[in-house]
């Protein structure tokens, strides 16, 4: 008997992604409940590159309509400021007045460069001095703002080759940093870490890749989603069986599993609407975690790999959510829809 076909289109609404983001939300959460990435070889830090390609992606995707560059960054400053400009003055206002909220008191100047992702070198709980916002992820958002901006021009350039004139960009801050290492601190910030960009590059390829698969318009068997599914699970997984492993092997594994979320998207699969609402506020999520994960282990002590850390890890992570699912409703849903009707024409939005 012939196996089914299907058209192989990516819909409107890849939902596929959504789960990526809960997945890539929930490694940070392992990896920032300190005592637990001690206890496992695979770096669960690592995952903030899956982040970062989406993002090479997704800025691909949304562009694709001539139409939609005109307003590129301010859909994505929509998007992102709200919540991080709150967050923002209520850690400044916060550590103004416990400086123990934050390690130290913050500054004026520091409050305004977080708020223009103008990066800093300040105290952290955890790293001594490093170069963060007062929103400590928000040095991601620093280097989103930049590939953004590296975009934007990319797509001044030529729209319909974007995506080339983009990984040119992401490469060449990349390799600066490689041959040409800076001794000024917000250069060095954006320079010293060649992964960033490449998983950068890796979310355009992939669009590349996608958009070509398109257009030719293939006929895919249906079990093609099965080997999809499969794949994903494996790359997701065998990895923290890995007693070694490198961030290149890593950023690759994590290239598998979008891959094939895609590739289930785009072949007619249906994501767990469970895991799309997750995915859904994982924005929110992926900045408070990090304010409850201090929390509990500030107050609650969870800093080992034991059954009663795990199991209070578990409890306060779950809580977030519902936490974030608020932040969401209110912020990232009825605030930006506002601000969208408000601020774009209506082809735009």
């Amino acid at each position: 008997m012939l196996m089914k076909k299907k058209c192989f289109r990516l819909p409107e609404k890849i939902e596929s992604l959504q789960a990526l983001r809960f997945f890539g939300a929930m490694c940070i959460t392992v990896y920032h409940f300190a005592g637990l990435q001690g206890e496992c070889p695979f770096d669960f830090s690592h995952a903030v590159y899956l982040f970062y390609m989406i993002s090479g992606f997704v800025v691909m995707f949304s562009t694709r309509k001539p139409e939609k560059k005109r307003f590129f960054l301010t859909r994505r400053l929509i998007r992102i400021l709200p919540l991080y400009w709150g967050l923002t003055v209520f850690t400044f206002v916060a550590g103004s007045f416990y400086p123990s909220f934050l390690g130290y008191q913050p500054t004026l100047p520091q409050l305004i460069k977080s708020l223009l992702f103008i990066p800093f070198e300040r105290v952290t709980a955890k790293a001594g001095t490093a170069i963060r916002p007062l929103v400590g992820l928000g040095h991601t958002l620093q280097m989103e703002m930049l590939f953004y901006l590296l975009f934007l021009i990319a797509m001044r350039l030529s729209h319909k080759h974007r995506g080339v004139f983009a990984a040119v960009f992401a490469g060449a801050v990349a390799l600066a940093g490689v041959f040409f290492p800076s001794e000024n601190p917000v250069i060095h910030f954006y320079t010293a870490n060649p992964y960033v960009w490449t998983s950068f590059i890796a979310g355009l390829a992939v669009y590349g890749l996608f958009f070509l698969l398109q257009k030719k318009e293939l006929q895919v068997p249906s079990g093609v989603l099965t080997v999809c599914a499969v794949v994903a699970a494996l790359a997701a997984v065998v990895p923290v069986f890995v007693r070694e492993t490198s961030v290149w092997y890593d950023i690759l594994m994590f290239t598998a599993v979008f891959s094939a979320g895609l590739v289930w998207s785009a072949c007619g699969g249906k994501t767990p609407r469970l895991l799309v609402t997750l995915g859904n506020i994982s924005y929110s999520y992926y900045l408070l975690h990090y304010y409850t994960v201090s929390l509990g282990a500030r107050f609650l002590g969870i800093n080992a790999f034991a059954v009663g850390d795990v199991a209070l890890a578990v409890l306060i992570s779950a809580a977030t959510w519902g936490i974030s699912w608020v932040s969401w409703y209110l912020i990232e849903n009825k605030l930006t829809i506002f601000l969208q009707k408000h601020l774009l024409p209506k082809n735009a939005v």
